[in-house]
């Protein structure tokens, strides 16, 4: 037992010795050029410091010499090892200061933190305007029997911001007895002051039975998100033209008119003469 523990403290004892003997790896010392390169970048003013910034994100092509960060900008493309630049142009992008760290750079040779220390500012996307506006879309009357026993369920329509077309669609349902077999719509189109400008035609054709909804897209985000039955698209009616039209640009609002309802029976509507 006694020889055991001898052993085992000489064990430990040749152990400490070793470690104490053994040295330790100092850590990696950042270069002489490193060194100035970041002695410079420590003086620049913050305006100096962001044009250095803006620099490094563009590609950090050669610097020009009316660049105010000119002298580090030189340096880091002309001056520095391949590891070095690396290290300073991920610093500079927003990659923080680990390359830094690793090249034996410490917090006091690169300077207080300044904004790029929290990484690149990502720039919110910038959203596409949508081409279209939408008109006010509403019924012709207060109320009344449904013209040619056709009943409008709802309906939109819009127009080009530039001018140049519009587009209308419808949602419906015969409610007559007999089958229709075509329902001419008609969507008139005005200002603020309600003054006619314009008009959309829209010849439906088809099998419409009695009490069966008919839709269409129920609002221009469906219609150009493509949400729900491509066969929505035979209840919408569009107009182009090549160049901007006065009465679409001053349009306001929309509203819709029956013109003519036809059955299978050969039988027909159309609305009484004023």
């Amino acid at each position: 037992m006694h020889i055991r523990r001898a052993f085992l403290l000489s064990s430990i004892a040749a152990a400490l010795t070793l470690a104490i003997l053994t040295p330790v790896p100092a850590s990696p010392a950042a270069s002489g050029f490193l060194t100035m390169t970041l002695r410079k970048m420590r003086s620049l003013t913050d305006s100096q410091f962001a044009s250095l910034v803006h620099w490094a994100r563009a590609g950090a092509r050669s610097p020009k010499f009316s660049d105010p960060a000119y002298d580090v900008e030189f340096d880091i493309r002309n001056t520095l090892v391949e590891r070095d630049q690396h290290a300073m142009l991920v610093f500079l992008r927003g990659g923080g200061r680990s390359d830094l760290y690793a090249r034996g750079a410490t917090d006091a040779d690169i300077g207080s933190r300044r904004p790029v220390d929290v990484g690149p500012a990502t720039p919110a996307p910038t959203p596409t305007p949508n081409p279209y506006r939408s008109l006010e879309f509403g019924s012709p009357t207060i109320g009344g029997a449904p013209p040619g026993n056709i009943v409008v369920s709802g309906g939109w329509a819009a127009v080009k911001r530039d001018g140049r077309g519009a587009h209308a669609c419808i949602s419906f349902k015969n409610t007559d007895a007999r089958t229709a077999t075509r329902v001419l719509f008609q969507f008139p189109l005005s200002d603020d002051a309600g003054a006619a400008l314009a008009q959309l035609d829209l010849d439906r054709r088809g099998t419409f039975s009695t009490g069966i909804d008919i839709h269409g897209w129920d609002s221009m985000a469906s219609w150009q998100g493509g949400m729900g039955n491509r066969a929505y698209s035979e209840n919408c009616t569009s107009v182009s033209t090549g160049v901007a039209a006065l009465p679409l640009l001053a349009a306001r609002f929309a509203t819709y008119r029956i013109l003519r309802v036809e059955y299978a029976d050969g039988t027909s509507w159309t609305p009484p003469v004023p």
